[in-house]
């Protein structure tokens, strides 16, 4: 800034020194050099790569690595909204929420009162619609009565004995009664309210088979021979149920049904699985959890299988995965010679080696000899 700071400064001295003021122009100029080499001395410094988590998959153990999961919530194999058949005032329910029940306990009753007088007037319609025409029938034999009015009178009589009949099931319907055991889930009425034919008044689940139908997507899909139904498949696969509540305690499962066509909008197929609770545990529907399972993958021909996200290419092109060196905690390049892609995997057919280690996380974000350590799971 200044040509010559001597002079600088005894201008500047001479100027306090006519204003009177006495101050020394060291304390002056110090602070500025002080300013000054601070400022030099914040220059850039290289720091030390920090190690970074990555996700390592062994070759050669694909089927203990690939243990896919996917969430859903249990259900019942049986459900049923019990419902009358006909309207009326409930003048019973000795049922509650969370009892057992078996197939054919009542569940609730209807007043029946007005459904048994229109079956005693039915009964009684058929009583003389049957006089009538055994009347009608020896009068025709005693040539009396021509066929038409037999016929009519044997008409009147079957139509008489349908409404008898639908009189006698409209009072069987003021008694609901459960189709299968299992436990009352909910009551969706008061005792004692009004209900209208098929409005449901409470949910029966069975409790001893459950089930969770989980979205399968189409990469996880595919790869699997075809098959003409589920049971084809019940006893291939390792699959497990897990409930949140219970994550130590995996529950044997198998697939009881999947869906054929994919969802248009989420592109996932629905597999239900079904299973049943272990002795002593308590599993109901609507408890949340996911299906685990390993898919069944064939080995490679003349080569080892590894996960597709593992390799990069490079900018000639030639494909390369970050081998993880243990003994330095480093990755380094190992290029490779790939085959046929299967599902997520694809095949190598030389680079690796049974037993190295490979990052399959963040391999797009590494470099040679990038310091880095297991992600644990």
């Amino acid at each position: 800034m200044f040509r010559d700071t001597s002079v600088a400064c005894d201008g500047l001295g001479g100027l306090m020194r006519r204003n009177g003021i006495r101050v020394a122009v060291r304390a002056l100029v110090l602070p500025f050099i002080l300013l000054v080499a601070a400022c030099d001395d914040q220059t850039p410094k290289s720091s030390d790569s920090v190690s970074r988590p990555v996700k390592l998959f062994a070759v050669g153990e694909l089927q203990q690595s690939r243990i896919l999961r996917f969430p859903g919530s249990v259900s019942a194999v049986q459900q049923s909204d019990m419902a009358f058949e006909v309207s009326g005032r409930i003048v019973e329910m000795p049922v509650t929420e969370g009892d057992k029940v078996k197939a054919g306990t009542v569940l609730a009753k209807l007043d029946p009162r007005d459904y048994e007088a229109q079956r005693a007037s039915a009964r009684a319609e058929r009583n003389a619609a049957r006089a009538d025409f055994s009347r009608y029938n020896k009068a025709f034999k005693a040539r009396a009565v021509t066929p038409q009015q037999l016929d009519l009178a044997r008409r009147a009589l079957e139509v008489a004995e349908a409404n008898l009949k639908q009189a006698d099931k409209a009072v069987d319907d003021t008694i609901l009664r459960a189709h299968f055991t299992g436990r009352v889930a909910r009551k969706l009425v008061d005792d004692f309210a009004n209900v209208q034919a098929k409005q449901p008044i409470m949910i029966l689940q069975s409790d001893d088979a459950l089930e969770m139908k989980v979205q399968i997507s189409e990469i996880d899909s595919v790869g699997y021979r075809p098959v003409d139904s589920a049971a084809d498949i019940a006893d291939e696969l390792d699959v497990k149920v897990i409930i949140s509540s219970l994550p130590d305690t995996p529950i044997p499962a198998r697939i009881t049904a999947f869906s054929g066509t994919a969802d248009p909008i989420t592109r996932t197929f629905e597999v239900t699985v079904g299973f049943e609770p272990p002795e002593g545990v308590s599993v109901s529907p609507g408890m949340t959890g996911h299906v685990a399972y390993t898919p069944q993958v064939a080995p490679a021909v003349d080569g080892l299988l590894i996960p597709a996200k593992a390799v990069v290419a490079a900018p000639n092109s030639q494909p390369f995965v970050w081998r993880f060196d243990t003994d330095k905690g480093t990755v380094t390049r190992r290029s490779i010679e790939i085959g046929k892609l299967t599902g997520d995997s694809i095949q190598v057919i030389s680079g690796l080696e049974v037993g190295d280690r490979i990052a399959v996380s963040g391999v797009h974000s590494l470099s040679e000899g990038f310091p880095v350590h297991p992600l644990e799971d």
